[in-house]
């Protein structure tokens, strides 16, 4: 196969009339030229040129008819360049994203806020997952980025953290712990709990009792975040949880308690994941800049965090 720069040669000596011409405009030397249409008539056994005086030269009806294939591959080739720079050049497209599903609801409309009010043309298509669903989602290319917790350490995801996410105890508004300042898992170990049964996640709750030689005790497990809540709310039990609403308020109405832990207890961190086989486009780079500006420097996610007394989001 006849490589392009060949091809882009004996077009320019086509357009030029010369090759002369053709070397003085690509800035290359003659010989060059003229071996590269001699490599190509020998390619292709064709005769595509004739001199016609002293330094100009025509096509032969066969070399018109190969002109023209060869400068339709040359635009489509130049295309393709264009198209496959920008990916990584144009800051505006569709972005295929994942997300932890329980955060979604919370951190996405907050990056999509801060992509408009930053004037990009970006759209994201999200992808709500598990943790371990959204590193295999990563490796097989289906997402180029994720927003999720790092719980689930994996050797091919590069993890980027943004938040710090304390666990709290989630109550109902007329627990008596719910007037406490902070919580302690000794202190809710006898009690119910609502277990948010999500793989990896409820392995991280359940480790905590664990690591402090306790067990909870478990009375239900939901999949719904919602749904959690809303057992909580109905004097079902108490919940380990991480991102909270704004509203103190569970579907029917009832009220709930966010109270922080006063154990001292590992704390998740919250932010981007990349598999590190990857070369992020510009597309994606400016995605991960809004989610580093918006969620880190403007702390724009603290209000979905709880907090021990006189702390602040990290």
């Amino acid at each position: 196969m006849t490589p392009f720069r060949q091809l882009t040669y004996v077009v320019a000596v086509a357009d030029n009339g010369s090759i002369s011409a053709a070397a003085e405009n690509l800035a290359i030397s003659q010989p060059a030229i003229s071996a590269a249409i001699q490599k190509v008539e020998a390619e292709y056994q064709l005769k595509l040129f004739i001199r016609e005086r002293p330094h100009r030269v025509v096509l032969t009806p066969v070399g018109r008819r190969f002109i023209a294939q060869a400068r339709r591959l040359l635009e489509n080739a130049q295309e393709f360049d264009d198209a496959a720079r920008n990916l990584r050049q144009s800051p505006r497209g569709v972005i295929e994203v994942g997300c932890f599903f329980p955060t979604a609801a919370f951190i996405v409309p907050i990056i999509l806020k801060g992509l408009r009010d930053r004037g990009f043309d970006i759209s994201i298509r999200v992808h709500e997952a598990d943790l371990d669903e959204l590193n295999n989602m990563l490796s097989q290319g289906s997402i180029e980025v994720a927003l999720t917790y790092n719980m689930y350490p994996s050797p091919g995801i590069e993890f980027e953290p943004l938040i710090e996410a304390p666990p709290y105890v989630l109550l109902p508004k007329d627990d008596p712990l719910a007037a406490e300042d902070a919580v302690s898992l000794r202190q809710l170990a006898d009690r119910d709990m609502v277990a948010l049964n999500l793989p990896i996640t409820q392995q991280f709750f359940l480790s905590l009792f664990s690591q402090a030689n306790l067990r909870p005790r478990i009375k239900h497990q939901a999949k719904s975040y919602e749904l959690v809540r809303s057992l909580v709310g109905a004097g079902e039990g108490y919940a380990l949880l991480i991102m909270r609403p704004v509203n103190e308020r569970a579907y029917d109405g009832s009220e709930l308690a966010y109270v922080p832990l006063s154990d001292d207890v590992p704390t998740p961190q919250y932010g981007l994941a990349f598999t590190n086989r990857s070369v992020p486009t510009k597309l994606v780079e400016t995605f991960a800049t809004v989610c580093r500006e918006t969620l880190k420097s403007e702390k724009s996610a603290e209000n979905y965090y709880v907090q021990l007394p006189g702390e602040g989001t990290a």
